[in-house]
């Protein structure tokens, strides 16, 4: 629990800036481009980390890694708060963002050793559900407070859950060193092989389409379709809370058909028309159709596709080749927001949406060419 409460606050961070950025472009007069350099930075430097923080598993125990990066993000976020000018933002963004590289690697990796096959789509699921609770509640903390008070205070609060959750999983894990100690093994290449390497161009290229999403949701609804900042904030909470509540379904539906690509290969054609969708109707309970869509196909299966990845490699070699890939794939993602910022200021908003959707689908594409098969 104590581990699934801060992965959650982790997590948490890159969902509260999103529906914060309607506010922070008022306060500091950005342009599209502007807030998506600033999600850009926070996400890229927390990204390019994954692959040496896999290998530190190796020369520091687990728990002073995990504990050490939340720490990190948390100061980091809080002092981001307190910044008076945009490139002081920046600056702190990219500083936060890097406490946040520590989470991905080894969290899979400790779930694909501890439950086999049959039930690792759950296993995985139900921990991602318990997780992303904390993308959940961000986005609606975002919505409630910004009716009263100015865009600092989340950050704020989130920072501060943050230093206390790092506080809480110390002192729970120093009584667990003996199953976190650094790993006893030689340091080793990743491994490759074809079907893995479709599998992470088909999920960077998605990993574009949803971060660019992400970012720029909030700041579609207000512009394009009249929300007020708070309601757009919930909107976007709604998408990671039904993400959350079908995550396990999802994962269920994986172990009961024995495969995963079908389920994740769907997820990217659903999650696509979805974006599109928004993008042709001003319908409100409409909007709200494709966003619980989103939620499902899009954030619900985000984290279970990895359950495909992590079949592909042998057992031995998966902290090295699982931080290799993470590195690649969500650093690929995390220059979308930049780049869809960029493109919507010369061609709108919601045509750089309609480009994202068409992403979203050559990504089900590529997937399709990639074969499904485990190893040990």
């Amino acid at each position: 629990m104590m581990f699934m409460t801060a992965h959650g606050i982790n997590d948490g961070f890159g969902w509260i800036i999103p529906p914060l950025l309607p506010a922070i472009r008022e306060h500091f007069q950005l342009s599209y481009t502007e807030m998506g350099a600033f999600y850009t930075s926070f996400r890229f430097f927390g990204n390019i980390f994954q692959a040496p923080v896999a290998y530190l598993v190796h020369i520091a125990p687990i728990s002073t890694i995990l504990v050490g990066g939340l720490l990190w993000s948390s100061i980091g976020m809080f002092v981001l708060s307190l910044s008076s000018t945009y490139g002081m933002m920046l600056v702190f963004s990219a500083i936060g963002g890097i406490g946040g590289a520590t989470y991905h690697p080894l969290a899979v990796t400790t779930l694909s050793r501890v439950f086999g096959r049959d039930s690792l789509g759950r296993a995985i699921a139900l921990h991602l559900s318990g997780s992303s609770m904390g993308q959940v509640i961000a986005p609606f903390l975002v919505g409630l407070l910004l009716i009263h008070y100015e865009w600092r205070l989340p950050i704020q609060i989130w920072s501060v859950l943050g230093i206390f959750a790092g506080v809480s999983l110390f002192l729970f894990l120093k009584h667990q060193q003996e199953d976190f100690q650094p790993k006893n093994k030689a340091l080793g290449l990743p491994f490759f092989s074809r079907p893995l390497g479709i599998y992470i161009l088909a999920e960077s290229l998605w990993g574009v389409a949803q971060m660019g999403l992400m970012t720029f949701l909030p700041l579609f609804l207000v512009d394009y379709r009249g929300f007020s900042q708070g309601k757009a904030a919930a909107v976007f909470g709604l998408m990671a809370l039904t993400g959350t509540f079908f995550r396990p379904f999802v994962g269920a539906l994986m172990d009961w058909m024995g495969r995963r690509k079908p389920v994740i290969t769907g997820g990217f054609i659903v999650a696509g028309l979805s974006i599109l969708g928004l993008t042709k109707v001003e319908t409100e309970w409409v909007i709200y159709l494709f966003v619980i869509l989103l939620g499902t196909f899009g954030s619900g299966h985000a984290g279970l596709a990895d359950t495909f990845m992590i079949e592909m490699i042998p057992s031995q070699r998966r902290e090295e080749t699982l931080g290799f890939v993470y590195t690649i794939r969500m650093g690929i993602a995390s220059l979308s927001p930049f780049i869809v910022g960029f493109v919507s200021e010369r061609i709108s908003l919601i045509h750089g949406f309609t480009i994202l959707a068409s992403v979203s689908g050559f990504s089900a594409f590529l997937l399709s060419l990639a074969e499904e098969k485990p190893v040990d």
